[in-house]
């Protein structure tokens, strides 16, 4: 599996037979145009959706969006809490604690989460109701997943400061996952340094992708 860190949350997850981008926001996209390209987009928020999505130049291209998008372009339109078949990937949702949706791909005998803006989202100063409901609706979505994840797109946003790792933690107690990417990162890269330092708790030894710059490419075994 090669995976391509392009920026922010934008990822491309590129398989033997199947390339699978998602959230795209920008970045440089090399795309192998032998292998159809399946197109997410987890919800409408400026950094997850760039309209230029529909400008790529692919011979084999589907988009599966949320519906929180208009419903304007050809496209599979997604709800949450569903799975979809779409040619031979089986797609399921989970509810964002933001909007829209994160997505679990099943393909080529492997299982790929991308959390969209899925995330324990605690901020200093919040009215505590909101704070809990954040806690208590991340568990409830990411303790939904049954199955291994041999690739998790985690949201870990240094914004949030003392709590930044919240979601991170919670995800590697819960989900048994070979490789992390984190996402979310708004260009600020001295995150992973941070992360790496960190004590973490991962009970499965999940292994950490370093991401340090845009455009940043990872092979890795699963």
């Amino acid at each position: 599996m090669k995976v391509t860190h392009l920026y922010h949350s934008g990822c491309l997850v590129e398989l033997e037979e199947h390339l699978l981008l998602f959230d795209y926001y920008q970045g440089e996209l090399h795309l192998n145009q032998e292998k159809p390209l399946y197109v997410f987009v987890s919800h409408r928020h400026y950094d997850h959706y760039n309209p230029n999505i529909f400008k790529i130049h692919h011979p084999q291209i589907t988009y599966i969006l949320s519906n929180t998008l208009r419903h304007k372009y050809d496209a599979y339109y997604v709800d949450i809490h569903q799975t979809y078949q779409i040619d031979d990937l089986s797609i399921s949702t989970l509810l964002s604690t933001d909007e829209g949706c994160a997505f679990l791909v099943h393909v080529e005998n492997q299982t790929i989460y991308h959390a969209g803006d899925l995330h324990w989202w605690h901020w200093e100063g919040e009215p505590e109701q909101d704070n809990i409901y954040q806690k208590q609706t991340y568990l409830q979505e990411i303790c939904s997943i049954k199955e291994p994840v041999d690739l998790a797109c985690v949201v870990v946003d240094i914004r949030q400061e003392k709590d930044y790792l919240l979601g991170l933690n919670a995800f590697l107690r819960h989900v048994p996952t070979k490789y992390i990417l984190p996402i979310h990162y708004f260009g600020h890269y001295e995150t992973t340094k941070l992360l790496l330092q960190e004590h973490l708790d991962n009970p499965y030894h999940a292994q950490i992708l370093p991401v340090t710059h845009q455009n940043q490419t990872f092979e890795i075994l699963v």
